[in-house]
């Protein structure tokens, strides 16, 4: 089958939306705080604020497509950095390749576009977060040319939360 890696457009916005929406479940369905949950609509919000933004060339925003059908997406955004050396670098806020379609070869596709991307805006870094539960991700992060460089570490505050409610 033969594939297409372009910018996605306002034309591909439901597809974009319903590849958003399948990362998001998972991350729903993820065992973690009880805290962290992606709201409804949130892709809906997500892909419109990064439509948005894709005229100000500060946006990496491109799938793969198989025919017709988005099968995978990368969507990152450059962050000003003034106080480090590095001065900028993108950040990826979204890498997901739908259900039943992984293992292609479609998300290195769009790994070795963005990577020419950051080359020709002389963006130095990228960086990403992969949740710590979600094993495929981190599985395949550990298996690309990233590295782990910090960890995050996330506390819950209950007793005050309990405490606010109780009045």
């Amino acid at each position: 089958m033969q594939s297409e890696l372009r910018e996605l457009t306002e034309e591909d916005r439901n597809q974009t939306i319903e590849l958003v929406n399948q990362f998001f479940r998972k991350v729903n369905e993820l065992e973690l705080d009880g805290v962290f949950q992606i709201r409804p609509r949130a892709a809906t919000k997500f892909t419109d604020i990064y439509f948005k933004l894709l005229g100000s060339g500060k946006v990496y925003m491109k799938g793969v497509f198989a025919e017709a059908e988005l099968v995978s997406l990368l969507i990152g955004r450059i962050e000003e950095k003034p106080h480090l050396t590095e001065e900028q670098s993108l950040f990826i806020d979204l890498a997901v390749t739908k259900n039943g379609k992984k293992k292609n070869g479609y998300m290195k596709a769009l790994l070795a576009d963005v990577d020419e991307w950051c080359r020709r805006k002389q963006i130095p870094t990228m960086e990403l977060r992969a949740i710590l539960a979600n094993k495929e991700a981190i599985d395949f992060w550990d298996h690309s040319e990233f590295e782990r460089f910090y960890v995050r570490y996330r506390k819950t505050i209950t007793e005050r939360a309990d405490a606010l409610s109780e009045q």
